[in-house]
């Protein structure tokens, strides 16, 4: 919404308008935020969403960065699948890359519908420069029998080191 005021000190009308903006089409997977800027020693955090989902039950994929600029401090379940009852999370951290494994394993309710994230990862600037977090094109998502969800985009993750 707007309005002016003049000098005199009337003021106009409102004039309003109303507007969305999904630069993102779900299914997706992505990093959020999408970028932080920071120091050499400075630890980052990003969490991995799946936006826009529907009766997902797992999720599996693997994120690629630059071991030379990038060190992995923690990675944690998010809460997507842990409102569910009880879930699995695996994740396996080699050398540039990050696999990740989460599911909900049953209940009454076996999967969820929405966005939410999946892990929180926590990462050490190590040298200058821009690393980009990447998913390697291996992304699953799968609903209670077993099928997969199809996932529209993926959104890589940025760290801007000054």
């Amino acid at each position: 919404s707007i309005q002016s005021s003049y000098l005199s000190g009337d003021t106009s009308s409102v004039a309003s308008v109303s507007f969305v903006v999904d630069a993102v089409t779900g299914p997706a997977l992505m990093f959020y935020p999408r970028r932080h800027i920071a120091s050499v020693g400075e630890t980052v955090t990003f969490q991995i969403l799946a936006e826009e989902v529907e009766d997902l039950t797992a999720a599996e994929f693997t994120i690629s960065f630059d071991p030379a600029d990038l060190e992995i401090i923690s990675i944690t379940q998010g809460s997507m699948f842990t409102g569910s009852g009880e879930s699995i999370f695996h994740a396996e951290n080699g050398s540039g890359t990050l696999t990740i494994l989460t599911a909900i394993l049953g209940g009454e309710n076996p999967s969820v519908s929405g966005t939410g994230d999946l892990v929180t990862v926590e990462v050490s600037v190590v040298q200058t420069g821009e690393t980009e977090l990447t998913f390697d094109g291996s992304e699953v998502f799968r609903d209670p029998d077993n099928n997969n969800v199809s996932i529209n985009e993926t959104v890589a993750g940025l760290v801007v080191v000054e």
